[in-house]
């Protein structure tokens, strides 16, 4: 865990250095969980993170609406007066969210943009395979945990089943019902497994063509 957190925070600060103009950073996944971020505590970071991701399936949801193709998003923009927010695919489930004060030059209003985007693509582009290795760890922890929990049920099975010979036929009826509910989780957590190993097994092969570049 402590590699994954230096990998991280070696990133956003590199970034915030880079780009002074820069006021927050924000990591997220997909499903909203804020993973690194320049923000302070007393911000409700959780639902920060939760409307990033729920903004960016809006998105997608405009997209299949009108029947257009996403194969997925490369960036998102929200341009203000004040403060512009851009939105940046990290790896497979990570994005970066950047909020940053707009130029008091009306000149350079015009342009700032295209010149944040480009200096934070390169910025990406160096750390990419320092983003997809997080990306890594953080779901080998998660299957680790899977895995935990898996092995708990069946051993509550096994249990359960080793219980059902000390009772009558009423009682075993019960246990059998428990039994049939957490298999059916065990079933589910299968799958998840499944889908994480194949994620990770993706992840790597992307780690592995990094490396031959």
């Amino acid at each position: 865990m402590l590699g994954e957190v230096i990998i991280v925070f070696k990133n956003i600060t590199r970034m915030k250095a880079a780009l002074p103009e820069v006021l927050h950073i924000i990591m997220f996944y997909n499903n909203g969980t804020v993973f690194q971020t320049t923000l302070e505590q007393e911000i409700n970071i959780p639902k920060l993170g939760e409307n990033l991701a729920e903004l960016l399936n809006n998105i997608r949801n405009v997209y299949s609406l009108c029947n257009f193709k996403l194969e997925g998003y490369k960036k998102l923009i929200f341009e203000t007066d004040d403060i512009s927010i851009i939105i940046l695919k990290l790896g497979e489930e990570s994005n970066i969210a950047l909020f940053f004060k707009k130029e008091e030059d009306k000149e350079l209003k015009l342009t700032a943009i295209k010149r944040y985007i480009t200096r934070i693509e390169e910025l990406i582009d160096m750390d990419e395979k320092e983003i997809i290795l997080h990306e890594v760890l953080e779901k080998e922890e998660q299957l680790r945990n899977l895995q935990v929990l898996l092995n708990n049920k069946e051993q509550n099975v096994k249990e359960l089943q080793e219980k059902m010979n000390l009772f009558d036929k009423e009682e075993s009826k019960s246990i059998q019902k428990e039994i049939n509910s957490i298999q059916q989780e065990i079933i589910k957590l299968e799958k998840e497994i499944i889908n994480y190993n194949e994620d990770i097994f993706k992840l790597r092969e992307l780690i592995e063509k990094e490396k031959k570049v």
